[in-house]
């Protein structure tokens, strides 16, 4: 069983309890716009100066952070970021191994 919906970032937080309540139930919980976010009309990135502070301390894309954050969230939140760049494929994996500290997190939101 899966929940999917909008969650991200900056966008789409008003998900963060159903989020905890598929946590606890454990249920899946697959976001969409997790990366894009706001930016989604647009076909990018959402790059939110908070977003865009991280990305830089770590030497990351945004993009990389988003995908942290959301695999933050708990172990039963799938990433699905999608790509058809070898590149950003290569980007979308090591994102996995981004460890985002307390404070960190809790600039994000």
């Amino acid at each position: 069983m899966a929940v999917q919906n909008r969650y991200g970032v900056d966008f789409g937080r008003v998900n963060d309890d159903l989020v905890r309540a598929c946590g606890e139930r454990a249920i899946a919980f697959v976001p969409f716009f997790a990366i894009a976010g706001a930016a989604r009309e647009e076909g990018g990135v959402s790059r939110s100066d908070p977003v865009l502070a991280v990305a830089r301390a770590h030497g990351v894309t945004p993009a990389q952070v988003r995908i942290a954050w959301t695999l933050s969230r708990g172990p039963h939140v799938l990433a699905i970021p999608g790509t058809s760049d070898p590149d950003h494929l290569e980007e979308n994996v090591a994102a996995g191994t981004l460890q985002l500290s307390d404070d960190e997190l809790a600039g994000l939101g």
